[in-house]
């Protein structure tokens, strides 16, 4: 049975000039999945294929996830108000596959078979903590706002996976090798950010912000294999990987329309980042430091009461993620692993849409990235 099931409560209290208000919530899931694999070994010259390889994965996944969330908001005059939120999340998870592995010569004739066992068990904690204020300054729209923010992961991550090899008639040909994984990751992420907000006449408006962030992570993988009944560090294996970055970003926005038929708004931010990694184990070390520009532009257009045009432009960044930018090595089996890339460099991308509205009720849109 792969069943799943929620639960969650809400409150809400407001007396005077105090709000305050959380949430908590709990859930699980079982997760399934079954995965097959073919892949065909060729040699690189002749490219002629020398033997065959596939793979039957069972794989069994069980999920469950403890959230809250508490906060306050206090009016602290007629124009000023401040709060602070308090989330986190505890998450515990176990996994298991079963994998059975043949592997033919080039007739496609049985060779080898390994049958292959993974278990692991993580546990998942995530803390943040926010203060935020915001100030108006008159009845026009003026305000100020600000956020800061922290936030704490911590995930660890035990694994155990053993590897049985026999031949095609079901005989042991080799030891059964072991390895056993602790894979803890520790992550900080601090940042502040201001925005602004000012009208100007004829409906026009200003918009102008400041962000920056700083993330710390903390990454020590360690293997180890089991031999002779002995545990033994696996050094090929082990690593310990640190990453540091940081984000600083400058945005300013001017909306105005220009008459009945014709509104704009133009925009540009501004973003620096410095980042910086060490492979402790190894001694590899890489850095980054750039700074970008990002416009965007929106106009709408509106000839007449039937129709209405829209064209939006933007420049964009997209980041690795920081797993995809973790080293370590995580085995589904001997065969079958992924490792994520430090050397990994952001994607930036140009969008353009032009959208097309009749009357409300045909809207044709064409875009290009």
């Amino acid at each position: 049975v792969y069943a799943r099931n929620n639960q969650a409560a809400v409150f809400n209290y407001r007396k005077n000039k105090l709000n305050v208000f959380g949430n908590v919530s709990r859930n699980e899931r079982n997760h399934f999945q079954e995965l097959r694999i073919q892949r065909r070994f060729m040699e690189p010259v002749s490219k002629q294929v020398v033997s065959h390889f596939e793979q039957l994965s069972m794989m069994r996944q069980y999920n469950n996830s403890n959230n809250m969330k508490l906060g306050a908001d206090f009016q602290l005059t007629p124009k000023t108000s401040v709060g602070s939120v308090v989330n986190g999340f505890y998450n515990a998870s176990t996994f298991a596959n079963n994998s059975d592995i043949n592997i033919s010569d080039a007739q496609g004739n049985l060779q080898y078979i390994t049958r292959a066992q993974s278990r692991s068990q993580d546990q998942f904690r995530h803390l943040g903590g926010n203060v935020n204020m915001r100030h108006r300054f008159d009845s026009t729209g003026r305000e100020l706002t600000a956020d800061l923010d922290y936030l704490y992961y911590n995930s660890r991550d035990r694994m155990h996976m053993i590897n049985r090899y026999t031949n095609a008639a079901g005989a042991p040909i080799l030891t059964p090798d072991t390895i056993a994984g602790n894979l803890p990751q520790l992550i900080h992420i601090y940042s502040a950010k201001a925005d602004y907000v000012h009208p100007l006449q004829k409906g026009a408006r200003f918009e102008a912000g400041w962000k920056s962030s700083y993330v710390a992570t903390d990454n020590n993988a360690v293997y180890d294999s089991i031999l002779n009944g002995s545990q033994v560090r696996d050094i090929g294996r082990s690593n310990y990987f640190i990453y540091e970055e940081q984000i600083h970003a400058a945005y300013a926005n001017y909306t105005r329309t220009f008459s009945k038929k014709l509104n704009a708004q133009l925009g540009l931010r501004m973003e620096h980042t410095a980042a910086n990694g060490t492979q402790r184990t190894t001694g590899e070390r890489f850095e980054l430091n750039y700074t970008q520009l990002f416009p965007t532009v929106y106009l709408q257009y509106q000839p007449g009461e039937h129709n209405n045009f829209v064209l939006n432009y933007g420049r964009r960044i997209r980041r690795p993620d920081y797993r995809s930018l973790n080293p370590f090595v995580e085995f589904l089996d001997r065969y079958t692993f992924e490792q994520g890339n430090p050397y990994l460099r952001p994607q930036f991308s140009h969008n353009i849409e032009l959208s097309h509205s009749f009357k409300r009720f045909l809207t044709t849109t064409l875009n290009y990235t």
